[in-house]
C-alpha cells in the first residue's frame, strides 16, 4: 500500500505539471460495473449494496493529439460484489487510445464519439489475503459533449475490460473462462491548459455564427437588389423602346415644321409645345377662348415679339414629344418651340 501511495502522489504531480501543456489535461471519472465471471451478479439495484459495491473512480491524465487521436491513463479503485455471495476490490492502471469516429459532427455540444482500445493491469485479491496483478485488455466507446461546461469536457460511455485470469471474483473455476468487467462511466477532462484557449474558441465559434446570419442576410438582400434592379431594367427598355416607337411615328406623322428653334434666343430655356402663335394679345386670348381649355395659357416671346398659345414646357425633348401628341389632338398644326 506503501508503494501504491508513492504511485498515486507522483500520478497527481504528473498530470499537475503537464496541464500547462495546452495538449493535457486532468481526467476524473466515476463508474458502475457488471462482473461477468463464475458468480452471477446481482441485478437489484433497489438494493444499495449492488451499485454501491461495483462502483468505482478514476483519476489520470488525459492526452489530445489533434481532433480525431488522445489517449489516458488512469489509476482506478472499483469494487465488484454479488450481495452474499463475495465482495472485492481492484486498483487497476490503464492507457487507452481514442480514436474519433465521427470528426464532423453537426451538433456543437456533442464534440466526438471516440472508439476506445486499451490494455491495463489490476491489483487483486488473488486467494484470501493474497494479492497480484491481472493484466487485461480494454475496448470501449466514449461520447465527449464538448460546450456544456465552460472549464472542461464531460465525456460518458462504457468499458469492456477482459482479464488474463479467472481470480477477480475470488473464485477460480477450472475452465470456465477468464472473468471481464462491463462498466459504465461519466467522466470529467479538466483542461487547465487550455481555459483561455477554450473561451476564444467559444468566442470565435460565436463570431462565425454572427458572420453567418450577416452573410445569409447580404445574399438575400443582394439577391432581391438583383430582382429589382432587373425588373427596372426590363422597364426601362420597354419604355425606351415605347418612346422610340412614339418618336417614330410623331416623326412620320408632324408637318415639318414640328420642331422650331429660336435662334434669337441666347440662352436655351427649354421646349415649348405651341398650339398657335399671334402678333398681338388679343388675338391670342380671342383663339384661347375659342377652344375653352384650362390647360391652354399665353406666352409672350419677347426675342421675337409674338403672342403664343402654349399646351406645356418641357425640360426634356422626349417629354416635350409626348406632350406633342396630345397638342395634335387640339390642331395638327401644333410644334415644339425651342427658345
Amino acid at each position: 500500500m506503501k508503494h501504491l501511495y508513492t504511485l498515486c502522489s507522483f500520478l497527481v504531480f504528473t498530470i499537475a505539471i503537464q496541464a500547462q501543456n495546452k495538449n493535457w489535461s486532468i481526467y476524473t471519472s466515476v463508474e458502475e460495473g457488471i462482473h461477468v465471471s463464475d458468480i452471477k451478479p446481482s441485478y437489484n439495484y433497489f438494493n444499495l449494496s449492488v451499485p454501491a459495491g461495483n462502483a468505482g473512480m478514476r483519476l489520470g491524465a488525459f492526452y489530445t493529439y489533434n481532433n480525431n487521436i488522445s489517449a489516458e491513463v488512469t489509476l482506478g479503485v472499483i469494487g465488484i460484489s454479488s450481495p452474499g455471495t463475495f465482495s472485492s476490490g481492484l486498483i487497476p492502471i490503464e492507457v487507452i487510445g481514442h480514436y474519433n469516429v465521427l470528426p464532423e459532427i453537426p451538433v456543437d455540444w456533442f464534440s466526438k464519439f471516440n472508439i476506445d482500445l486499451g490494455v491495463g493491469s489490476a491489483l487483486a485479491e488473488s486467494n484470501r489475503g493474497n494479492y497480484g496483478f491481472s493484466e487485461h485488455m480494454v475496448v470501449g466507446a466514449t461520447a465527449e459533449l464538448g460546450d456544456l461546461l465552460p472549464f472542461g469536457t464531460l465525456m460518458m460511455g462504457t468499458r469492456y475490460s477482459m482479464f488474463i485470469d479467472d481470480f477477480i471474483d475470488g473464485n477460480a473455476v477450472s475452465s470456465s473462462g477468464n472473468d471481464k468487467i462491463l462498466r459504465f462511466f461519466t467522466g470529467l477532462r479538466i483542461d487547465l491548459g487550455n481555459t483561455k484557449n477554450s473561451a476564444e474558441l467559444s468566442e470565435a465559434k460565436a463570431k462565425i455564427n454572427r458572420l453567418e446570419t450577416d452573410l445569409k442576410a447580404a445574399t438575400l438582400a443582394y439577391d432581391d437588389l438583383s430582382a429589382q434592379k432587373e425588373g427596372a431594367t426590363s422597364s426601362l427598355e420597354a419604355e425606351n423602346t415605347e418612346l422610340k416607337q412614339k418618336l417614330k411615328s410623331l416623326e412620320n406623322s408632324a408637318p415639318t415644321s414640328t420642331i422650331e428653334t429660336t435662334r434669337m434666343v441666347p440662352e436655351f430655356n427649354g421646349y415649348h409645345v405651341v398650339i398657335g402663335s399671334f402678333p398681338n394679345e388679343s388675338m391670342a386670348n380671342e383663339y384661347l377662348n375659342n377652344l375653352d381649355r384650362e390647360d391652354l395659357k399665353v406666352v409672350f416671346v419677347e426675342s421675337i415679339p409674338t403672342y403664343r398659345v402654349v399646351l406645356s414646357e418641357h425640360e426634356h425633348l422626349r417629354e416635350a414629344l409626348l406632350a406633342l401628341e396630345n397638342a395634335m389632338a387640339i390642331t395638327p398644326n401644333a410644334w415644339i418651340a425651342v427658345y
